[in-house]
């Protein structure tokens, strides 16, 4: 399938068309100047940590080219642009003053967005903690949490005039279980209790950051940002396996939407949590959710697929093996297709509330495909896969999911983590040597996607 094959006649008019990305993957870390030292730099330090050797540096100079960025979406017809603020790179240790430099490269970026007519997105958290604050606990820690409802208050205050849609935290899921349950992420904790402690301060952190949005800016809409999935397990259902299916959905998708939607967490992830660590966490901790629940954005890139075996659990208290994939083909980091887990999973969202406008805040596929003799990109497996997931997207909005819009992860090729600079999600190609841009033809079909839908045909 190709993207020029989907049909988008029934979408609306209105149907928001963007891409995302975040701060310390493009803008890069404490080397890029003007800012202070976050878990990724530290993690980063560690040898091993990044499997390339890599770390963030100075990104892929986006400081210095972000107009030239804003120059390549509005060529490709963007609606809408997702990005997220550097903590410390606004406030150096996330508890002093904040910082004018670091303010500033966010109002240009912000006016030349919308001198563009590119709606901003923004996200205050995509994962660069403060250095200082993980030193005091990080995340486990409400002092944390309060920082982050002031840091959000402040950010709402400066830019609220020009940013109108806002997500506290990108994935709360990875901070928690990658970053301190395997050790995977910033910052590279193996550590049950800290897991259950940051599980609980992200759903406070999300409402108490909401509060704050709305209070400091008028007409803004503000939602929780979620990397949810379906579940498959590959053989025999028994009732022991469907028990702990639902527990791995409880910790993936029911603790966040209820936790930052109503306030109120599942039962089997508590007696779970509270059997491996002896913490129950408190919901009459959690402040009032009615300030965050003006859309919700869905983060997708594969089911999860068990099978019996041995190997990582999710969590302990789960037993069996994530991995398996289904389908014929996978990307160069290993992820599966599973293209219809997307409209399951928007689904599940709009099952769950259905007057809740529903946004696919990220989707992509990584494929390291470089330029070819004549300076081209053919990324065509990239391609397919969006014809294949964008698809799906439309089938969901067609059954009824008050889907909104779709946004594609990443416009740029970038940091990627754990996995440095090896692995490319972008539509646009990067020159890791001179930083050179190159608009890959993922980008020109989504382009020419995004075009023809405005034009009606």
């Amino acid at each position: 399938m190709k993207i020029s094959d989907i049909n988008t006649k029934t979408l609306p008019k209105d149907f928001v068309w963007g891409v995302a990305t975040s701060s310390y993957q493009i803008e890069g870390g404490f080397e890029s100047g003007d800012r202070g030292r976050c878990i990724w730099d530290d993690f980063c330090d560690q040898p091993g940590a990044i499997s390339d050797g890599t770390r963030g540096g100075i990104g892929i100079d986006h400081i210095k080219r972000f107009k030239e960025d804003i120059g390549i979406m509005e060529l490709m017809g963007i609606d809408s642009y997702r990005f997220s603020f550097s903590w410390p790179r606004v406030q150096k240790g996330g508890s002093s003053d904040f910082n004018l430099k670091g303010l500033e490269f966010y109002d240009s970026l912000i006016d030349s967005l919308l001198e563009k007519n590119i709606t901003p997105n923004a996200t205050l958290y995509h994962w660069d903690l403060p250095s200082e604050l993980q030193a005091a606990g990080g995340w486990t820690n409400p002092k944390t949490t309060d920082l982050f409802g002031e840091y959000a208050a402040f950010l709402a205050k400066r830019f609220g005039d020009r940013i109108k849609f806002w997500a506290p935290i990108n994935e709360p899921w990875c901070v928690t279980y990658l970053g301190n349950t395997i050790g995977h992420h910033a910052p590279g904790l193996r550590d049950l209790t800290a897991t259950v402690k940051v599980a609980h301060q992200l759903v406070r952190a999300h409402a108490l950051a909401a509060q704050a949005i709305k209070a400091n800016s008028d007409g803004a809409k503000v939602g929780p940002v979620l990397n949810l999935a379906d579940q498959v397990f590959t053989g025999e259902i028994t009732p022991e396996i469907e028990n702990d299916l639902n527990l791995v959905s409880g910790m993936v998708n029911n603790w966040w939407l209820q936790g930052m939607l109503n306030g109120k967490y599942p039962e089997n992830v508590l007696d779970n949590f509270e059997k491996l660590t002896g913490i129950r966490p408190n919901e009459d901790e959690i402040p009032d959710t009615k300030y965050g629940r003006d859309w919700v954005g869905l983060n997708y890139y594969n089911a999860q697929i068990f099978q019996a075996g041995e190997g990582l659990e999710i969590f302990p208290g789960t037993k069996y093996l994530g991995g398996a994939w289904l389908g014929d083909e996978k990307t160069d980091i290993g992820w599966p297709w599973t293209p219809e887990g997307i409209r399951k999973t928007l689904h599940i969202i709009n099952d769950f509330s259905p007057n809740i406008p529903i946004y696919v805040t990220e989707n992509g596929a990584c494929y390291n495909t470089n330029l070819d003799s004549n300076g081209h990109v053919y990324d065509s497996k990239r391609e397919a896969y969006l014809a294949r997931y964008i698809n799906e997207v439309v089938k969901a909005k067609n059954e009824g999911v008050n889907l909104k819009g779709y946004y594609s992860w990443s416009l740029l090729d970038n940091f990627e983590w754990a996995f440095g600079y090896e692995m490319r999600f972008g539509m646009v190609h990067v020159n890791y040597e001179n930083y050179a841009r190159t608009l890959k033809q993922s980008g020109h079909e989504y382009s020419n996607l995004i075009k023809r839908h405005k034009n009606g045909s």
